[in-house]
Order: structure tokens, then sequence, then C-alpha cells
């Protein structure tokens, strides 16, 4: 079976599923995280074999890791229903604890995933807005000065760049193409070096058109909207997945 793990509240996860679906991926279960957090039944082991799977959902389904041929994963974070349950003295340790339990069993699933866990998130690497810029760079994108003041919020690193009112386009790039949007070469390939760069199967990328007319880099993402990719996306995921990854 293959998976698709994501939140509830997300629609891009239930619209690859029926895509995926729809290009004859199967059995392909969709699983919220939601519904790893309530009434499920967990059996994870690691030893010097490897690593062994198996969920047991309120809704009957078993995910068990001798029969997973790969995932998508889209989780950001546990769910807080476990830890919630904890006192409040000791909601941070649990959360904590999740996340690295979350960590282990999502980096040792079998097959192909796409986006498996890292030390900076659980779908993928989030950085802060002042790296994301200085990869971009690298990368070849257009990117404008970055100021942070101490006086700041602290979730502003993590917010678009784009100004208030400017365009925009969002792509994903994708085991080096890019999808969702139609851009001169040399921008094409520098998003898909960014990917590359952050060590991102999957990445979302913003570009906000500054007032010189030239895209600039916004921000990224290691969950992006999958729509925005369109059916060639679709078909390059259904490939990835039902080939061993290989495009």
């Amino acid at each position: 079976m293959w998976l698709i793990f994501c939140g509830s509240s997300a629609p891009s996860g239930r619209w690859v599923y029926e895509g995926l679906k729809g290009f004859g991926v199967g059995p392909l279960e969709l699983v919220y995280g939601e519904w790893l957090a309530i009434g499920s039944q967990w059996e994870h082991r690691v030893d010097n074999g490897g690593t062994h799977l198996k969920i047991a959902l309120r809704d009957g389904r078993v995910l068990c890791s001798s029969r997973i041929r790969g995932a998508i994963n889209r989780l950001l974070a546990p769910s807080p229903g476990i830890a919630q349950l904890a006192v409040d003295s000791d909601k941070e340790y649990a959360h904590a604890e999740l996340h690295a339990f979350y960590l282990s069993w999502l980096h040792g699933l079998p097959g192909v995933v796409i986006n498996r866990p890292t030390a900076m998130g659980l779908c993928g690497s989030w950085y802060h807005s002042s790296e994301w810029s200085y990869r971009a760079s690298r990368a070849g994108l257009p990117v404008s000065v970055y100021r942070q003041s101490s006086q700041d919020a602290a979730d502003l690193g993590y917010l678009s760049r784009a100004p208030g009112g400017a365009a925009t386009q969002n792509l994903i790039a994708f085991r080096g193409e890019v999808f969702g949007g139609r851009l001169p070469e040399p921008m094409v390939r520098a998003c898909a070096k960014l990917a590359q760069e952050a060590d991102a199967e999957m990445l979302g990328i913003e570009l906000y058109a500054a007032e010189n007319g030239e895209w600039t880099f916004a921000n990224a993402r290691p969950c992006p909207d999958l729509s925005v990719g369109g059916m060639p996306l679709l078909e390059r995921l259904a490939q990835a997945l039902t080939q061993g990854g290989r495009l």
C-alpha cells in the first residue's frame, strides 16, 4: 500500500489522494494526523534488523511496514491531542517526546517516502527567512535585502517576504523539475537548485513581482499546496511512488 499523511484541515492532501487514485496508484490510504492520535494502537520497534511499524486505526485499518511501499509525508507536527492529556507542567515535555517519536517512525518508513523528516521539521526543513534568503541567493534567485531587528515578532522570520499587494507566483520544485508557473529558464533552474541546496525532495517556492518587474524570492516551505503543480505534478508523483523513485 501507499500512504498519504496530512492534516485534516489541508485540502491539498485530499486533492493529491484523489488525483493519485486517478493515476492508478493503489491501494492508497489517506491518513489524517488527528486519526493517529485518537483511538489508535501502535507498535514501533527498532533493532539491528531495521524498524517495524504497525498502526491500528480506530476505523479498523491497519498500517504495517511489511505492506507499505511508499508514502507522501505532509505532517507538520504530532497531533496535540495526546500531549494535551498531560498535566500542565509536563505538556512541553510530552510534546517534545512525541515529536521525537514521530521523527523516528516517519524516518523508518519503508519504500519511497517523499519528504522524510529532518532535524528541522517532520516533513522537511523549515528554515528561518534569513537562511532561506541566503540559500535562494546562492541558487541564483533575486533576493531583496534582508533586515530584522530584535523588536520584530518571533514568527516574522517564517512568514512570506512579499510586500502587501504585490503579485505573487507559487511553484513546486520536485526532483529537479519545477511545476506550477511559467518563468524564464534561468529562474526555473534557480528554483530547482534552491530545492537541491536545501536537500528538499519537494519544496514550495513563492516569488513576488518587485517594483522593477523582476520575480523575487519571497518564501519557501517543505509542505506546499500540491494543487499548485496541477496534473503534471500528480503524474510525476505517481511515477515516483510506483516506480520505486525512478523517474
